[in-house]
């Protein structure tokens, strides 16, 4: 185990930089007795999760420092597979034998007796024979733990936490008490373990009958586990809010490992996810639920694709909604014609906006079809018997596991209807239609996180089999292939522009990458072979900055990037802002004019935001001494921030009302919050460049493009014959991009008299990831170009960083440019040992500013000479 280190990172980070600098005393396998043992193989983030439990477990102070650990792992992620393993290696290594399993709910418990203990279930997560050191390992389901324990034996007590609390707070016979658990070492599981948080939560703050009973929760778990010093706390959630102060120091120097949902989603583990907005009511976005999912059914019969079952989710938000649209479903099924079917699918048809759509090859397949065949095929998979309604109470027994063995062939399901009682605990991997019906379906930002969160577990991918190969991650999903429909999660919704904003807002906040169905095209970038046989690519490298941590004493109103002059526009009394109001309204003239304001403004309008109390601002600036120093104009805090207002020439900001001036501040007070949270980063860009063999960076790529947006944002993709210098056989650029390029065409004939081996390198971020970082701050950006030039007259290697700018982006990414000029500075440093590299930022490239580009580049790059004939400097 690497020395103990006292610093304000996650313990997780910790341990990725000792792993990563071998700083560990031994390197850690994942041990056989575990992977043989577990009836899935684990995956690589899963493996470093067990290894940094095992650095943290055989260290000397684990009963100090890490005897209470958090998995923090997406939904889907395989939390359960890693607790499993944690069982094997708590028992072999440790000689643990007595678990208790705990959580908030009954069904999840009834999920989890599936995955531990019923050996015939599909989702038993072990072996059906545990065997280590050639003996033979039972796991056993307890109430209670026996004195004299069986040594092949794992205990494990399955309860809900209130069950537990219940039993040791309230003596009654045949249960648990804390004197019985005095007396032996226990490992405690904890699930869904953002609910056992309420005491920590609450500090300060009034706390409402729910919380105080998640609080008495939270104090029976830190009770048993102090009962021993051997005891462990392993606690498991995908959810848990580091932007809270409280839960941020509770659990920085216990989160052993992180696997969030965007890194997830982006390694593959997931479906892609598709939002299908259309103007339709509830009888009708029904019926295309039934015809897409029968679709999905049909192209995986025709690859010969065994047992495939996709499910739909009728989403509703009352049970007397749901129970409804159960009944209008089966009317739809039973009264199913192929005449109906032809009609519904003839409409659809009518209503598509873009040739992409899914629903265009929805409609060829069932046009080839024999649809007496298809409607019979439908009314069998969608009859009444068919359907699962889970707000029915007699159910409730029932649902953990009809909802958790939907994958089986012989659970008959293909329908769930549902309000609220399939979030956490649902592990389903077939769900690839969610549909959204209600007519009171409401656009609150509550609503759509909690749908936003849904779609999230609906992701999980179901690894089918094709061409005899079974897959855990997506193989379609970036070119055309009709198989690329079993990868994907789609989310029928209504078409209306307030919740659907609303919505991609959720989206984006939960970190769920989404596309809309029809607005998009799937491009491919391929490396030239002339490329890949060159010395530029076998032994060339990519430089980018090193990063260091920021500590609590640096931290600063620069250290966070903050801005400290703010625009901010006029709104009319039905708050229309000046942008959108007509050129005829304003006969087109404007002015920006400060917001003066004295300390009452200020106060009041920090009083309405919970993040500007004094605790919450110390926390971000460690060194800020007082409210007056926070807000003071001769500090270096909030003090120093400039307000414009852009208003029409015939208005004065000194006819605001105090109300409009306070809404102005209050605007500009939560864009610095949000700030401050989105840059409470660890690590800053220093001046030290490090390298990486550039082939080992740029590789091939795909980009699925949406269609319908602007003109000069509109991305195409053109081929790049006759310019053996861009390194990919296809441009994928907007316009603006698209012009750079042609304007370097020009610029190639000169290079070559004093350059050789030159490439420009689109940098994509499917196919790169090469970032820089800002120096001396944290906000980080990956330079759209980089070209490489190695130059005749002096053994020196150019990388040289090209950002195309829009007019509109001039200001707000003018710290990109600023640090671009700051990498031709001497103070670089080259920890490689290189001396013959030289790296060259390059002003924006804008419509606006195209000649100050190109005299920037012939400064720096060409002597200061013209590079193009119709010389176009000034």
């Amino acid at each position: 185990m690497a020395k103990e280190i006292k610093t304000n990172k996650l313990l997780f980070n910790q341990f990725k930089e000792f792993d990563k600098f071998g700083l560990f005393t031994e390197v850690y396998q994942v041990p056989s007795y575990i992977k043989n043992n577990l009836k899935d193989t684990l995956r690589a983030y899963q493996e470093e999760s067990l290894r940094y439990l095992h650095y943290a477990q055989s260290s000397p102070s684990a009963s100090e420092q890490y005897n209470h650990l958090l998995f923090n792992m997406a939904t889907g992620a395989g939390k359960t597979m890693v607790m499993a393993a944690t069982i094997l290696y708590m028992f072999k290594e440790q000689g643990y034998q007595n678990f208790i399993f705990f959580v908030h709910t009954d069904a999840i418990i009834q999920k989890t007796k599936e995955n531990l203990l019923n050996t015939l279930s599909s989702k038993y997560l072990f072996t059906p024979s545990i065997e280590i050191d050639g003996e033979k390992i039972q796991i056993e389901a307890v109430e209670t733990f026996p004195v004299t324990p069986n040594k092949n034996t794992i205990y494990l007590k399955l309860s809900t936490i209130h069950k537990i609390h219940d039993e040791l707070n309230n003596y009654k016979e045949n249960t648990v008490t804390y004197d019985d658990l005095k007396e032996l070492p226990l490992v405690l599981l904890g699930d869904e373990a953002h609910h056992f948080n309420a005491e920590t939560k609450a500090k300060g703050k009034a706390k409402n009958s729910s919380e105080n009973e998640e609080l008495t929760w939270e104090r029976t778990i830190e009770k048993i586990l102090a009962l021993q010093l051997k005891n462990r706390l392993f606690e498991f959630t995908a959810t848990i809010n580091l932007d809270s102060k409280e839960i941020y120091q509770k659990y920085k120097d216990k989160i052993i490992y992180q696997y969030d949902l965007k890194q997830f989603m982006d390694d593959g583990y997931s479906k892609k996810v598709m939002l299908l907005e259309a103007n339709q009511n509830d009888n009708e976005k029904m019926l295309d639920a039934v015809l897409l999912s029968q679709y999905r059914k049909l192209v995986a019969i025709d690859n010969n694709i065994i047992g495939f079952k996709p499910i739909i989710l009728f989403k509703s938000n009352q049970i007397a909604i749901s129970k409804a649209k159960q009944d209008d479903f089966i009317q739809i099924i039973d009264n199913l014609t192929p005449e109906k079917i032809t009609t519904h699918l003839n409409n659809k048809k009518t209503q598509l906006s873009s040739v992409n759509s899914i629903w265009h090859k929805v409609i060829t397949r069932y046009s080839q079809s024999d649809l007496i065949v298809i409607v019979e095929m439908i009314k069998d998979d969608f009859n009444e018997m068919n359907l699962l309604n889970v707000n029915k109470s007699d159910l409730m027994e029932e649902q953990p596991v009809l909802l958790n063995t939907l994958e089986e062939i012989d659970n008959p399901i293909r329908v769930v209807f549902a309000v609220a009682k399939v979030n956490e605990g649902w592990d389903v991997l077939n769900l690839y239609d969610i549909v959204r019906i209600s007519e009171k379906a409401s656009s609150t930002k509550a609503n759509t996180d909690s749908e936003a969160q849904l779609i999230g577990r609906g992701a999980r991918y179901y690894p089918f089999i094709y061409d005899s190969d079974k897959s855990y991650t997506r193989r379609f999903d970036k070119n055309n292939h009709e198989l690329a429909i079993l990868e994907q999660l789609h989310y029928h919704t209504i078409n209306e522009p307030s919740y659907i904003k609303v919505l991609h807002a959720s989206l984006k906040q939960a970190d769920i990458d989404f596309n809309s169905d029809g607005n998009g095209i799937v491009y491919h970038a391929k490396l030239k072979d002339n490329f890949k046989k060159s010395k530029t690519y076998q032994y060339g490298k990519l430089y980018f900055n090193k990063v260091e941590e920021i500590t609590s004493e640096q931290r600063s109103w620069s250290s966070y990037s903050l801005e400290t002059h703010f625009e901010e526009e006029y709104k009319t009394a039905n708050e229309t802002s000046l942008s959108e109001l007509s050129d005829t309204n304003l006969n087109g003239q404007y002015k920006l004019e400060p917001l003066k304001l004295d300390k009452r403004f200020i106060n009041k309008a920090m009083a309405k935001q919970s993040f500007y109390s004094f605790n919450n601002l110390q926390y971000y600036f460690p060194k800020l001494k007082s409210m007056t120093e926070f807000i003071d104009k001769d500090s270096n805090y909030l003090g120093k921030i400039q307000i414009d207002i852009k208003l029409p020439s015939s208005l004065s900001v000194d006819d605001f009302t105090p109300k409009e001036k306070l809404q102005c501040l209050e605007n500009v007070l939560s864009k610095v919050a949000d700030n401050i949270r989105r840059n409470y980063r660890k690590y800053k860009g220093t001046y030290e460049f490090i390298s990486q063999p550039l082939k080992n960076i740029i590789m091939d790529y795909s980009a699925y493009i949406d269609s319908s947006i602007a003109i000069n944002q509109k991305i195409t993709a053109n081929s790049t014959i006759g310019k053996p210098w861009y390194v990919f056989d296809t441009a994928i650029l907007n316009q603006l991009e698209h012009r750079l390029v042609e304007l370097l065409d020009k610029f190639i004939v000169k290079l070559k008299e004093k350059y050789d081996d030159i490439y420009l390198i689109r940098n994509d971020e499917q196919s790169t990831r090469f970032k820089l970082t800002e120096f001396d701050g944290v906000r980080g950006f990956m330079p759209d170009f980089i070209l490489l030039m190695k130059n005749k007259h002096e053994d020196a290697y150019y990388q040289v960083f090209l950002e195309p700018k829009g007019d509109d982006r001039l200001l707000g990414d003018k710290w990109k440019e600023d640090m671009l000029e700051a990498i031709n500075e001497e103070n670089i440093i080259f920890l490689d040992g290189d001396d013959n590299i030289r790296l060259i930022g390059i002003k924006f490239f804008a419509d606006s500013r195209r000649n100050e580009f190109v005299k920037d580049f012939s400064n720096k790059l060409y002597d200061g000479k013209p590079l193009e004939d119709d010389l176009l400097i000034s």
